[in-house]
């Protein structure tokens, strides 16, 4: 029996000290607001359908003159890289450079446009940018400069601009070995942070990829079939989860151009023979974009044309499951002219978005050129309506280009020659983004608790996209702001309350963007306790009695005290309830006009404006007037003083007096 409880005691103090360390833990993590150093912190979670786009934003306000071919990627902070081919005014076909932008996640503005082509001497065109788990932008693009002896003919060129120094590396020639024209390539990171590159050389596609061992990139690896209807053409690649390599390219048959797909294999490290894809489509299968999602599934898209008169844009599937591919399907399905260069993502909750330039009327956008949006929902597998984007452009809008980041946040730019925002009417960049309303912030517990002073700070985590936030106080629980009105709206995740009067109020906070609020933060509350003010000590009233009218009174400075109440009683005053001060004074002295003698009782009262202390010890005075008996003794002594020398005056005079 003595053993058993022994061991029961030994269970329950363990127990009991799990528990204290485990509430002194979460104490520590709650002192302040969590701070986002996980990615899941910032994923939007509401339905999409809710979600709004932004108003469209001119990207290439910094170049004089036109801009091309825009790529973005967003990286795992969710900063937004755009790069695009520019050149400026007077500029010819061999002044071409490759111009770069970022939103910049933490300070929420745009860096200043850079030119990155500076070590190209002649004309720089198409960039492909891709980003690494590290934040790193990886940059491809054709370059006609002869650099590192890549000859006169147009190369492959790559950059790399490294997140923690904020620098940018030298540039390195991809299509090493290539004597023949480079061009149109695309840029694919794997989970190490190695760059894949795929491009069209002479109406072929070729491959490498960033040997770390080495630092120097692969030779390139000749991937299409050479055939004898014609060449192969803009390519686009992915790497999946596991590591397999993705290609799709365009390849011409001998009536039409189809689409064509090779894989490697990272557990046999080998290629799979090129297979037609877009088989089943009549004509031609041009710009193929692809991307894949969390399972390793991969999803390409593309414009195809049926029936020799319009094309339209068509999906297809490759299950990682199955290991094969699902039958195509056509999207644009309320378009009904010409349309092509579609671009696709997939973001991490593998909804797949893509975007094509349409030259249908629709949704009133009129014949010219649009860009158009539609995506797949995975919640409830299928497509939503198709969307204008371009809603702000009057005239043409090309070359799309999507990307997704960990925030769920949908960012798009693509080339546009509207004059809109004063970008003129040469070729500008132009971006928007689509998002939902804010995720729920997390107030931080209130320290210190209780709180000794009518100040209460309060700091939450910052919520991306969140435009501002609402603050609400109660003085009961805050289970719902349905009946409540916010005390303030600020623009930082801070804000320090200053409250009337002691008791415990409670808090909650409200995130908004231009999509909607956020569901109310959790509740936290602060007692508010003020110190008692200490009773002022009044001096001695003096001289007492007085037979003056007007005395003064005196006491000690009281800690915290703006003012001070005097109160006056015939009586000895025991408590100020019911008296009503006869003066306030922001000094430590009062002088008294007494009405009348008697006696007469005081005490002080300090207060801060919102306390006021114990009333002061009590003192008292008597006002006592001199009486009438010793104002005659006293006039009489006066008076027989001066009959008295009177009288001496005049004896002397006799005496004095001559007979």
């Amino acid at each position: 029996m003595k053993k058993k409880k022994i061991i029961l005691v030994m269970s329950l103090s363990v127990f009991i000290i799990c528990f204290l360390l485990n509430t002194s833990f979460l104490n520590v993590l709650n002192t302040t607001a969590r701070e986002e150093n996980d990615n899941q912190n910032s994923i939007y979670t509401f339905d999409q359908t809710t979600w709004n786009w932004t108003t469209t934003e001119v990207i290439s306000n910094d170049n004089t003159d036109f801009s091309y071919v825009p790529s973005l990627a967003v990286d795992s902070a969710n900063n937004v890289h755009i790069a695009w081919e520019s050149v400026d005014i007077g500029g010819t076909l061999a002044d071409h450079k490759i111009s770069y932008k970022r939103w910049d996640a933490l300070t929420q503005s745009w860096t200043t446009t850079e030119i990155i082509s500076t070590e190209s001497t002649t004309g720089s065109f198409n960039p492909c940018v891709a980003t690494d788990s590290n934040n790193n932008l990886h940059v491809v693009w054709g370059d006609e400069s002869n650099y590192d002896s890549s000859g006169d003919d147009r190369d492959i060129f790559y950059k790399k601009w490294i997140a923690s120094t904020s620098a940018w590396s030298t540039t390195y020639v991809v299509s090493i070995g290539s004597s023949v024209y480079s061009h149109h390539p695309d840029l694919t990171i794997d989970s190490s942070g190695k760059p894949h590159v795929v491009w069209a050389d002479d109406l072929e596609i070729y491959y490498s990829h960033w040997n770390d061992t080495s630092s120097s990139w692969t030779s390139a690896k000749h991937i299409s079939t050479t055939g004898i209807w014609g060449g192969a053409n803009y390519p686009t690649i992915e790497v999946d989860i596991f590591g397999n390599i993705h290609i799709v390219y365009e390849q011409a048959g001998p009536v039409d151009t189809d689409l064509h797909y090779t894989k490697w294999n990272a557990t046999t490290s080998l290629w799979s023979s090129s297979v037609d894809i877009s088989i089943g489509i009549g004509l031609n299968s041009l710009n193929p974009s692809i991307d894949s999602d969390s399972k390793g599934n991969v999803h390409v898209t593309w414009a195809g044309n049926i029936n020799g008169v319009e094309y339209n844009i068509f999906y297809r599937k490759w299950d990682a499951g199955l290991g094969d591919w699902f039958a195509f399907e056509e999207i644009s399905t309320e378009t009904t002219e010409y349309l092509k260069n579609p671009s696709l993502c997939v973001d991490i909750f593998n909804n797949i978005h893509v975007a094509w330039e349409d030259s249908t009327n629709y949704a009133l956008s009129g014949t010219d050129w649009d860009i158009f949006y539609k995506r797949w929902d995975e919640s409830n597998s299928s497509w939503t309506t198709t969307e204008v984007l371009s809603t702000e452009s009057s005239g043409a809008s090309y070359y799309p280009s999507l990307g997704v980041g960990l925030s769920g946040i949908i960012h798009i730019v693509w080339q546009d020659v509207t004059n809109y925002a004063g970008a003129g009417t040469d070729e500008d960049v132009f971006y928007k983004s689509q998002f939902g309303p804010p995720i729920t912030p997390e107030l931080a517990f209130i320290i210190p608790n209780p709180v000794e002073t009518s100040a209460v700070y309060l700091n939450w985590n910052d919520i991306e996209f969140a435009q501002a936030y609402y603050v609400y106080r109660s003085t009961s629980y805050i289970w719902s702001i349905e009946e409540l009105i916010p005390i303030t709206s600020v623009s930082s995740s801070e804000y320090t309350d200053i409250l009337p009067s002691e008791g415990y109020y409670y808090y909650v906070i409200v995130a908004r963007n231009i999509a909607g609020n956020s569901t109310q933060s959790n509740c936290q509350y602060v007692e508010v306790k003020f110190p008692d003010l200490n009773a002022p000590e009044l001096s001695f009233v003096l001289p007492n009695p007085t037979d003056i009218d007007s005395i003064s009174l005196v006491w000690d400075s009281v800690d915290g005290a703006i003012e001070y109440y005097v109160y006056r009683s015939d009586t000895y005053i025991w408590s100020v309830e019911g008296l009503i001060p006869i003066a306030t004074e922001i000094s430590t002295t009062f002088v008294d006009t007494l009405p009348d003698e008697g006696f007469y009782f005081y005490v002080i009262v300090a207060t801060d404006g919102v306390r006021n202390s114990t009333h002061s010890n009590c003192e008292y005075i008597q006002y006592k007037l001199p009486v009438l008996s010793e104002f005659v003794i006293t006039s009489s002594l006066i008076l027989g003083t001066f009959v008295c020398l009177f009288v001496i005056m005049r004896t002397r005079k006799k005496k004095t007096k001559p007979n």
